[in-house]
């Protein structure tokens, strides 16, 4: 029974993210039944309105809120297995606040946000998550070695340093321009979504989880504390770097595109180990179906909340994710 209960919680996640896919499709400024969204994708006409919204607008949506929903996720397990800190996640590390620096950089800075034909703010969020995670990695790191509580007090002292310098930024913006844009990036939403950007998430978080599938042995070595797991072999310091690498990565590539959308990465990894074990085989897998199925069910919440456009999905998870973080605070103090 202990070896099949892990599998049947995966199925009944899988289950609840199609359900909530489904739910979504029917949520919006047009009013679809099952039967037509059946239809839709049986016999897809562009030139009907309500199929047209469907599938270039609600489908790839939905399909950007469960990427990055596992992309947080996986990024969020990633770094708290890094550090052995509950409390650890993309934003308390400051690769998330360096990401948001860099996509803010481009929207100011940059009038046309193209150079030869590259649109700039997903490379420039990527590379600053790159730089601040490696930055808050090397004043974390004494003789060699990831110490986790400097390295969170690095990753506050870097996200406060670069949330600086974007409301310096934002401050300058003009008005007329790339202060709107900076604003409405900045709420966090999936209004950006289309299918030419799906591709970049979806490669991201599928390459990870290959690598990662490799390493599951290595993952709960490092939770056992540095001096051990290199006691039995693991090449601790390689291992942190590649786990920084893929979680700035999956993190940059979340904010670039939808913006700051906090405490996925803190309350879905908990919620994972709860059900699945904290050293569960399919922990990883588990981490990105949950993480997916909960922000589909925030952007529904947010869309039923304030239709038809919704609130910003940010606003929402912060509804559970702040009382979940004072509670990990309590419990840890």
């Amino acid at each position: 029974m202990q070896v099949r209960r892990p599998v049947l919680w995966l199925a009944g996640g899988l289950v609840l993210m199609l359900a909530l896919l489904v739910l979504g499709l029917r949520v919006g400024s047009y009013a679809t039944s099952y039967s037509f969204i059946l239809n839709t994708f049986r016999h897809y006409n562009p030139a009907d309105p309500a199929q047209l919204v469907l599938v270039q607008l609600r489908l790839p949506r939905l399909l950007l809120a469960l990427l990055a929903g596992a992309s947080l996720a996986v990024s969020g397990y990633l770094l708290q297995t890094l550090v052995t800190n509950p409390l650890a996640d993309p934003y308390l590390l400051g690769t998330a606040s360096g990401a948001s620096l860099g996509a803010i950089a481009t929207y100011v800075l940059v009038p046309s946000l193209t150079f030869m034909g590259v649109y700039l703010p997903p490379v420039a969020a990527l590379a600053g998550a790159f730089l601040a995670t490696l930055l808050v990695v090397a004043l974390g790191t004494r003789r060699g070695r990831i110490l986790p509580a400097p390295l969170l007090l690095a990753g506050v002292a870097v996200g406060a340093l670069a949330a600086a310098i974007g409301s310096l930024l934002t401050f300058l913006a003009s008005p007329e321009g790339s202060l709107r844009s900076v604003v409405f990036w900045a709420f966090g939403s999936f209004e950006r979504a289309g299918w030419a950007v799906l591709p970049y998430p979806a490669a991201a978080l599928g390459i990870s989880l290959f690598v990662l599938a490799f390493m599951q042995k290595d993952l709960n070595l490092l939770l056992l504390g540095e001096e051990r797991a290199a006691a039995l072999g693991l090449p601790v310091a390689r291992r942190r770097w590649l786990l920084v690498l893929l979680a700035a990565g999956l993190t940059g590539g979340v904010v670039a595109l939808c913006g700051p959308v906090g405490f996925v990465g803190l309350l879905v990894p908990h919620l994972t180990r709860g059900l699945l074990g904290t050293t569960g085989r399919y922990n990883l897998l588990g981490c990105a179906v949950l993480g997916g199925s909960f922000l589909l069910a925030c952007d529904l919440l947010a869309r039923l909340l304030y239709p038809p456009a919704g609130l910003p999905v940010g606003l929402v998870t912060a509804l559970f994710g702040v009382p979940f973080f004072v509670y990990l605070l309590r419990k840890t103090t």
